[in-house]
């Protein structure tokens, strides 16, 4: 029968989920960035009249919502070389190469989702919201900022939070093109100390702190955005 020896955790192999967990945040942090960056821009676009735009952002949308986010990750890290000058992949390779490609690959790949988030809460809100806002003298930026914006982000919250969650989850897989995050770190721990059990279930608690903790971030920041909505309706 398998012994557990949680002391392991104490030591080297410990220290070395903590490096792994920095790794995972800073990826999630960043990945994040620009996937609400592009997200919004392409959900705006794709809610707006230009035609043009609306093409392009709906097939990079339907790219990035009909393939894993494996492939994404595969495909940014071995089509680099292709893509990139050489130039430029020695400087990405001197300097994390596989981080930058994992971070890309899944801010894209969520962008997608968080475009679509972005223009079913503006198709959400009624034309006549804004209009309103305009027969009472507000200019285009106050009627963005103060009646369009906090309805659309009260409603957009809990998709972009399960989103969020989910971006977090999701970079476990940058292990497969070799990014020391906190499941790569656990891998390495198995292989050789084979204390695998130990290790996994470190990171099981700590993928399932910082998920619950973003969702109750989430959970709090709608209802402060109803309460805000509430009192200025």
């Amino acid at each position: 029968m398998y012994q557990f020896n949680w002391w392991i955790l104490l030591g080297p192999d410990g220290i070395l989920l903590i490096k792994g967990g920095q790794v995972t945040l800073l990826l999630a942090v960043s990945a994040w960035l620009i996937a609400i960056t592009f997200g919004v821009v392409l959900g705006v676009a794709r809610w707006s009249e230009a035609r043009i735009f609306k093409h392009i952002c709906w097939l990079h949308v339907e790219i990035t919502r009909n393939t894993p986010a494996l492939l994404q990750i595969l495909f940014w890290y071995f089509s680099a070389t292709a893509l990139l000058p050489e130039t430029a992949i020695l400087f990405l390779r001197d300097h994390g190469f596989e981080f930058v490609a994992a971070m890309f690959a899944l801010g894209l790949y969520h962008s997608g989702f968080v475009a679509e988030i972005v223009r079913s809460g503006l198709n959400a809100v009624p034309a006549g919201q804004f209009e309103a806002a305009e027969s009472l003298g507000f200019s285009f930026v106050q009627s963005v900022r103060l009646v369009l914006a906090p309805q659309v982000a009260r409603i957009v919250t809990p998709s972009l939070t399960s989103e969020t969650v989910s971006l977090i989850k999701n970079t476990s897989l940058a292990l497969v093109i070799g990014v020391a995050e906190i499941t790569y770190q656990a891998r390495y721990i198995d292989v050789y100390t084979f204390r695998g059990v130990e290790a996994l279930a470190a990171v099981t608690a700590f993928y399932l702190v910082i998920c619950l903790g973003v969702a109750s971030i989430g959970q709090a920041l709608l209802r402060r955005l109803s309460k805000y909505v509430k009192d200025a309706a």
